[in-house]
């Protein structure tokens, strides 16, 4: 959805007290996943946004 199946990475959650924070690392990931693309992407998801709308818990 969000990225290349070939970029191999490690994402790390916190739970922060009024939200999250996730960390994504990895060789290639910030030429696969450019940060205002990864944002728009978590935006249309908490929307509830089509394509999205089906991806995540409401």
């Amino acid at each position: 959805m969000c990225g290349s199946s070939e970029v191999k990475c490690e994402v790390k959650v916190t739970e922060l007290e009024n939200g999250y924070q996730v960390q994504v690392t990895g060789e290639g990931v910030k030429d696969a996943l450019k940060a205002e693309g990864l944002k728009k992407c978590i935006q249309a998801c908490c929307s509830g946004e089509k394509p999205f709308k089906n991806t995540c818990c409401h």
